[in-house]
């Protein structure tokens, strides 16, 4: 499922949890280190006014002082020098201080290549009783971190935070981040584990077990997306487990019940190039539990193929065609016949309920409809331009619809760009391929 994501993601891939399987189964750079406690105003800061004394500007003010405070933040983090990062707190003991020593405890054991923030912009004002809590000169700014992990991702990945400031004699230090949208990051997993091989990293809530068996299931992804898709993309591999949907729901800053139907979530952010180069994989414990090693070979591949084709493609292409692929590399190595993976569709196909036309975005959204059908037919869409063009052909038709012409050319209309790649490629036309491949669902229905 590829859907518009929030200020922090621009696409999100999700791989259906198999369901014929599990029923018969079952950079940013770092700021100049600075004196935090230097609050005076820098000449960006000041004004002068009509009678010619220096008036200060106190937005700009603290601005600066939070940039110098952020500054400072991010370079404890780098060095792994926790004093010096709780030295950024206005109580380390209080709640919001202990849970942020858990995650610098965390980030250290990250693979950070870079980590650090952009310039704070002030956020809505705190209400009455909230700044009378913290203090009356306290407030809130939202800010855009960045961070990449070192050899694993190849262009830094943002997500925004809100951080509330408060004034003390010796200068600004963060009291909270719970007054403002803050979405969850790897470092707010509890008890985070970190554990990698050659092409998979893992990192999980410590409640999670077997780390070295999802090691193995990213690597033999990679290793089968290797053998259809070869384009450069890096073939690494980034798995987020978290120990329950409800964490995976954070992780991606959606709800529990958006989650509900899918294994696995490719989660990430396209650059202005149509590329993505921090991608991770989001695994939901429970529905991934439910699947046989088999199917959970099958959704490890089929989200690879969607971080593989996302690093290595410049525009988006229809979902049919995105998720078709995906299934066809993840059931690449399942020796099951079609009728028995796409039971679901073909079981409405037989009922007259098939579908009409190739599946649409509202057919893989889980909020409207039951999405396992969908899949299968996106799947046998694809198997059927193998069957008639072959392997390699699908490639090129699926790299001619997702290709910019040049990197100054806008992405255009993904819907448009696939059925000229129809002609272009295969030599025929959207609708006489889909006539072909309905006829084709109600022939393996009626076996």
């Amino acid at each position: 499922m590829t859907t518009t994501g929030g200020r922090c993601r621009s696409r999100v891939a999700a791989a259906v949890a198999v369901t014929a399987l599990a029923a018969s189964a079952l950079a940013g750079c770092t700021g100049t280190v600075v004196d935090r406690e230097r609050t005076a105003a820098s000449p960006s800061a000041t004004a002068t006014s009509s009678a010619g004394t220096p008036s200060v500007d106190l937005e700009a003010v603290r601005v600066e002082a939070l940039t110098h405070l952020l500054d400072e933040r991010a370079a404890a983090v780098l060095a792994h020098d926790r004093a010096r990062f709780a030295a950024t707190l206005d109580d380390p003991g209080s709640g919001f201080g202990l849970r942020q020593l858990q995650v610098f405890d965390n980030l250290a054991r990250l693979p950070l290549g870079t980590f650090a923030y952009g310039t704070p912009e002030a956020a809505p004002a705190l209400a009455t009783d909230r700044a009378a809590e913290v203090g009356h000169d306290a407030w809130v700014a939202r800010v855009e971190g960045r961070y990449t992990l070192k050899g694993w991702d190849r262009r830094p990945r943002t997500y925004e935070t809100h951080l509330t400031v408060v004034h003390r004699p010796d200068g600004w230090r963060l009291a909270d981040d719970s007054d403002g949208g803050t979405q969850a990051q790897l470092w707010d997993l509890p008890d985070l584990k970190v554990v990698s091989s050659r092409h998979t990293l893992v990192v999980a809530s410590g409640k999670v077990r077997d780390l070295d068996g999802y090691l193995r299931l990213g690597d033999r992804a990679v290793r089968a997306v290797g053998q259809v898709w070869k384009r450069p993309w890096g073939s690494r591999l980034v798995v987020v487990v978290p120990a329950t949907a409800a964490e995976m729901a954070d992780q991606l800053g959606q709800s529990a019940g958006s989650v509900e139907q899918v294994a696995a979530v490719t989660d990430g952010a396209l650059d202005a190039d149509g590329r993505a180069g921090s991608d991770r994989v989001v695994v939901n414990p429970q529905a991934f539990a439910r699947l046989q090693a088999t199917g959970q070979q099958v959704v490890l591949s089929h989200e690879t193929t969607h971080v593989a084709v996302r690093a290595s493609t410049t525009r988006p292409v229809p979902l049919w065609l995105s998720e078709g692929l995906a299934d066809y590399v993840g059931y690449g190595a399942v020796d099951l016949p079609r009728t028995t993976i796409a039971a679901s569709l073909l079981e409405r196909v037989r009922k007259g309920d098939g579908p009409r036309t190739l599946p649409t975005e509202r057919d893989f959204d889980p909020s409207t409809s039951t999405i396992a059908p969908s899949y299968n037919a996106a799947w046998l869409a694809v198997c059927r331009i193998v069957d008639q063009h072959g392997e390699k052909a699908l490639v090129r038709f699926y790299l001619d619809a997702a290709s910019r012409p040049s990197a100054s050319a806008p992405p255009g209309d993904p819907e448009q760009n696939t059925r000229k790649a129809f002609t272009a490629v295969l030599g025929t036309t959207e609708p006489v391929f889909t006539r072909g491949w309905l006829s084709y669902l109600r022939s393996l229905a009626r076996t």
